[in-house]
């Protein structure tokens, strides 16, 4: 029996938990972490921490933004 083996890539912009590093209404700007891209992930905190693409291919908490059926 062949054996097909599939590879998953943790892409930053498929993550339910990322969003692009605007600044949002009703943030400071000391509060809001520079980048390119920010993890939105409940911490226990409410503060948006940069990310990097490197740092999300590899994160365990990473979730799909949608779901097969969704897309």
């Amino acid at each position: 029996m062949a054996r097909t083996a599939t590879m998953v890539m943790q892409t930053i912009w498929d993550c339910r938990w990322s969003r692009p590093g605007y600044l949002p209404r009703g943030v400071a700007d000391a509060e809001h972490p520079p980048g390119l891209w920010v993890c939105v992930r409940p911490t226990g905190t409410t503060v948006q921490r940069p990310v990097t693409e490197e740092e999300c291919a590899t994160c365990p908490y990473w979730q799909a933004a949608f779901t097969e059926e969704e897309r």
